[in-house]
């Protein structure tokens, strides 16, 4: 393997985590990452960190990445939907998906997301060095939340295992992703977008010069917000990140499709 991974070398590191994750092979998908790694899933939830001294376990290594398969992923099953290409951009893969899990006793979830990968070299091989998950937890909530037999199954279910493998602290460090910068901040990078297309030059500088066009699928998530767009014609995703305290936008990426 080359110093510098090749494009099809980064799309293969990415999808290689949903395919490794649609057939549960948990060795293969811990394999993806780096020594020292991050999961933001959410993003605004406790990230997951690989690498560091681990009290729960007592040692140093990826235990708490293994916790966040048995919790998260070893239960259900998980689907995407690829609703465009991929867009590769230095290190980085953006992916612009809907994904579907289908939890215990029948009930569907679907949730609209933007992934970010930041891929690195551990002794020559592109690896996972941080994956961050912008979707928004309320209306995943929603859909699995009510009194019907199966949605209680599922909601008590879902309880007990994160209690038992990520901990009241992490219980609760979940639900706290649902405070997010939310209409406020996505009404600000609309804002934004807006002033970028009339112009402006703090907003032209503010996203890299591009002029975003077709704005949709604008997600919240944590300080960040995402949306999917144009940029001369093609696919972009745009990543904003607000200052909680103001909701005003600190700083911006645009990821661009071919």
């Amino acid at each position: 393997m080359s110093a510098n991974p090749s494009t099809d070398d980064l799309l293969a590191l990415a999808r290689s985590s949903p395919t490794a994750v649609a057939v549960h092979d948990k060795a293969a998908w811990l394999g993806l990452f780096a020594r020292q790694h991050i999961i933001e899933d959410p993003v605004g939830g406790r990230p997951v960190l690989g690498g560091l001294y681990d009290r729960k376990s007592g040692r140093r290594g990826g235990d708490p990445l293994a916790r966040f398969w048995d919790t998260f992923i070893a239960p259900n099953d998980i689907s995407f939907d690829i609703e465009h290409e991929d867009i590769v951009d230095g290190l980085h893969v953006v992916r612009d998906v809907t994904i579907e899990t289908r939890l215990s006793a029948g009930v569907v979830a679907r949730a609209p997301m933007h992934l970010l990968y930041e891929a690195t070299l551990d002794d020559g091989e592109p690896r996972i060095r941080r994956i961050a998950a912008h979707w928004e937890v309320t209306p995943m909530f929603a859909q699995v939340a009510g009194v019907s037999p199966e949605r209680l199954t599922v909601a008590g279910s879902m309880s007990a295992r994160m209690l038992r493998l990520q901990g009241l602290g992490g219980t609760l460090a979940f639900g706290k992703a649902a405070l997010s910068v939310g209409k406020k901040g996505k009404d600000a990078v609309r804002r934004l977008v807006d002033s970028a297309q009339r112009g402006d030059a703090t907003a032209l500088k503010m996203l890299g010069g591009n002029v975003i066009t077709d704005l949709t699928k604008v997600i919240a998530a944590g300080d960040a917000v995402t949306a999917t767009g144009t940029v001369d014609g093609a696919h972009a995703v745009l990543f904003a990140y607000l200052d909680r305290k103001t909701l005003t936008v600190s700083e911006c990426k645009v990821y661009r499709g071919a």
